[in-house]
């Protein structure tokens, strides 16, 4: 387990959970948007653990365009980190830096990315947070794992298929004991 916790230190993107059980938040965020800029959609995929050691995985969708926010709650027995690595197993759903795959009630299909760009990670700055990812007692620890990068594959969204191929993609992630109550959160990127 100390392995692992090592080895995510100085990898953002891999779980960092190990071995917590209680007052720990981890959740990763893909936003995808297709070649027309018509739909654009975001997936969090997490896991949540209370003070009283009750956990749960979920999996939200946000759709950029509709305004609409759906929840999809898992038993956290469900959620199956990879060591070494980041991949995320969600009961039928699959989380990566490569692709994602998701069978929900309302969303299903695969999505694959291909060239991303990453934030710079170095031994003495692993990540966006820089020297701070050393910092045990944050709140909260957040990390870009790729400003921009192609999509190829669709998704089935209620009964409308849609096709990103060729369309753009952004991948971040924050964890930590809770969630900031106030912050500042300013993103820009323009695709074209």
């Amino acid at each position: 387990m100390l392995i692992n916790k090592l080895q995510a230190l100085f990898h953002p993107e891999q779980y960092h959970g190990w071995g917590k059980t209680r007052k720990f938040f981890e959740g990763w965020y893909y936003k995808v948007v297709n070649t027309e800029e018509t739909r654009a959609l975001a997936f969090i995929p997490g896991i949540a653990m209370d003070e009283k050691e009750a956990q749960r995985a979920f999996v939200q969708v946000l759709d950029g365009k509709n305004l609409t926010s759906e929840y999809y709650s898992f038993g956290a027995q469900e959620f199956f980190p990879e060591s070494g690595k980041f991949e995320i197993r969600l009961a039928n759903n699959f989380f990566s830096l490569e692709k994602l795959k998701l069978d929900l009630p309302a969303v299903q299909g695969e999505l694959h990315f291909d060239h991303l760009i990453p934030w710079p990670n170095r031994w003495y700055s692993p990540g966006v947070m820089g020297p701070f990812s050393f910092v045990p007692f944050m709140e909260c620890y957040h990390g870009v794992l790729s400003m921009d990068h192609t999509i190829q594959g669709r998704l089935t969204v209620g009964q409308e298929t849609i096709d990103f191929s060729n369309g753009r993609g952004y991948l971040e992630k924050d964890w930590g004991h809770s969630f900031p109550s106030a912050y500042i959160w300013i993103q820009t990127n323009h695709f074209n």
